[in-house]
């Protein structure tokens, strides 16, 4: 029987079938790979036969085949950070992997239209799903996007990852309540669990980047991953441009015209410098 492993704990994995019907497994001596959540494996009478060739594998969290990647921030408690976000895409579009953006919490925001202030990233092509988990809604919607795919939810701890989690899956998972002090939330998860969602989908519960440090990106590629820019690398007078300092840049040209955003631009600045550090 064919399945996908959806954790492993204290030596065995347990594999889900087409129907989502979990099984506890062990694993035969002869598979000499480690099997992470998300590998597709082989299994027969409690045994891991076979261990199928990974699409990708992540580390930190560790999670094999995975689709897309959800980013969730607040609109507030904690309070929305642009940078961060931007961050959180870098390193999603350095993974080769498809990041959805979500932004809980709207029921704090005081902007009738949820789209103000995210125009750069519809620029950007990026998805956004503007959602209140405390009051149940745009979840419809973004449940949609999970069906038949293996997705991975990270972002700043606070934001409600796991209660939206609860409201997802089955699961019933601890929900940490903003830190008074600090304005910022505690991590829950501890370990890296396939959940079950509608239509064959799998929504991953991972204690969430353990780093997010972007210092092994080298700068010749960080261009790249902005994809907004894509329609400009090529028309700039110097070859190797990098888009920082150089005369003839169309990148900047293109900031400075307001065809491409300051903000967005800003970020790609700041990352330039830290990993040039």
């Amino acid at each position: 029987m064919k399945g996908i492993v959806t954790k492993a704990v204290g030596g065995f994995f347990f594999p889900a079938d087409c129907n989502q019907k979990i099984y506890q497994t062990k694993v035969r001596g002869k598979i000499k790979d480690k099997i992470y959540p998300g590998d597709l494996v082989e299994f027969t009478d409690g045994v891991i036969e076979r261990l199928y060739q990974r699409k990708n594998l992540l580390f930190r969290p560790s999670i094999a085949n995975v689709d897309q990647v959800l980013i969730m921030l607040a609109m507030d408690q904690p309070a929305f950070d642009r940078r961060l976000l931007d961050r959180f895409l870098l390193m999603v579009e350095d993974m080769r992997l498809k990041p959805l953006i979500i932004i809980n919490k709207m029921e704090l925001s005081m902007n009738k239209s949820p789209v103000e202030g995210f125009e750069d990233y519809f620029q950007a092509g990026y998805k956004i799903y503007f959602i209140s988990v405390k009051e149940k809604k745009g979840l419809d919607i973004l449940g949609k996007t999970l069906d038949e795919h293996v997705n991975v939810l990270t972002g700043p701890s606070g934001v409600g990852k796991s209660s939206l989690i609860n409201e997802m899956t089955d699961a019933k998972l601890a929900v940490a309540e903003l830190s008074p002090k600090l304005k910022r939330g505690v991590h829950t998860t501890r370990h890296v669990e396939l959940l079950p969602v509608n239509k064959g989908g799998w929504l991953a519960d991972t204690p969430g980047f353990t780093s997010l440090s972007i210092k092994h990106i080298k700068h010749q590629e960080l261009r790249y991953f902005f994809p907004e820019f894509s329609d400009y690398l090529d028309k700039c007078q110097f070859r190797g441009c990098s888009h920082t300092h150089e005369p003839g840049c169309a990148v900047k040209d293109a900031v400075s015209n307001g065809l491409l955003s300051r903000d967005r631009y800003k970020s790609y600045q700041l990352f330039y410098e830290e990993i040039n550090k």
